[in-house]
């Protein structure tokens, strides 16, 4: 099963994490009725098991009544019925759309506008997904004057400057992948790394870029396939400019569900859209 919530709710990020979490989810959302605590602790005899689970009703992730215990979350599976008509109907409109642009103006619209209409970082909706199909993770890292994005999936992510980095910070023993990269850059400062990449990208976006003598930016940048050096210096990713104005789509209002399902509706919506017009897995550069 996986847990959707929003990145900035650190809460849900540290119960999540924790090994009772998934366990402990499993079994309530197996019992046909709430659970008393003697129960529960039957099951999960760890010392910290009660600290735990005050914690995750704290959150608003159990409720206890009556001395007992349910989930006080949605769980949705692939096929929720009452929710593929409103999917169907946004995901064509959408799709209609988007499919008069290119494609690079495509990535931009749904990495940016479909993004942040489908995935409220301030939401505090939080539910369970039973069910198949990748899911999107969107990773961001720059300065002040480039923002390096990536579009991934959670089965397919590529070794990116903005996958990297996120790696770096969260587990990078469960990466292999980034490795070579990791072992390029060693404990490089993101601020100065992206400080000196800055300088190479201008100049390469100038054609002004002239390769004096190699270093750890450029073989990273040439690495994650940022930039080409042959037949010349090339800059390989789209750069949305700042004074570009993405166009607005048109999404039409969904109502009379609740927060956690209006959540679930829209990462499927983002999830089939992304699907139809074949933008699974992309990069590009956001320069301010």
């Amino acid at each position: 099963m996986n847990y959707f919530y929003s990145p900035k709710n650190k809460v849900y990020q540290k119960l999540v994490a924790d090994p009772l979490f998934s366990p402990v989810i499993t079994y309530l959302n197996e019992q046909p009725e709430p659970v008393i605590l003697r129960e529960l602790k039957k099951v999960f005899p760890q010392r910290k098991f009660e600290h735990f689970l005050d914690q995750l009703i704290e959150a608003g992730l159990i409720l206890r009544e009556e001395r007992r215990y349910k989930l006080n979350f949605p769980i949705f599976t692939e096929n929720e019925a009452s929710y593929q008509e409103i999917i169907a109907n946004q995901v064509q409109r959408l799709s209609e759309q988007l499919s008069k642009f290119s494609q690079v103006e495509q990535q931009f619209i749904v990495g940016e506008t479909l993004w942040s209409t489908c995935f409220e970082e301030d939401n505090q909706a939080f539910y369970g997904y039973e069910g198949e199909g990748e899911t999107t993770r969107k990773t961001i890292a720059g300065n002040e004057d480039y923002q390096f994005v990536s579009i991934s999936t959670t089965e397919n992510f590529p070794v990116t400057l903005a996958n990297y980095f996120f790696v770096q910070k969260n587990k990078p023993t469960q990466f292999p992948n980034f490795f070579s990269l990791a072992t390029l850059l060693g404990d490089v400062n993101e601020s100065y790394y992206f400080d000196q990449v800055e300088v190479i990208i201008e100049r390469v976006r100038l054609n002004k870029f002239k390769n004096r003598r190699p270093n750890i930016f450029l073989e990273s940048l040439i690495q994650t396939k940022t930039i080409q050096a042959e037949p010349t210096f090339e800059l390989l990713l789209p750069v949305l400019e700042s004074k570009k104005e993405l166009t607005a789509i048109q999404f039409t209002e969904i109502v009379d569900l609740t927060e956690s399902e209006l959540a679930f509706v829209n990462r499927r919506i983002y999830e089939e859209v992304k699907k139809t017009l074949g933008l699974t897995v992309y990069s590009y550069i956001k320069a301010k």
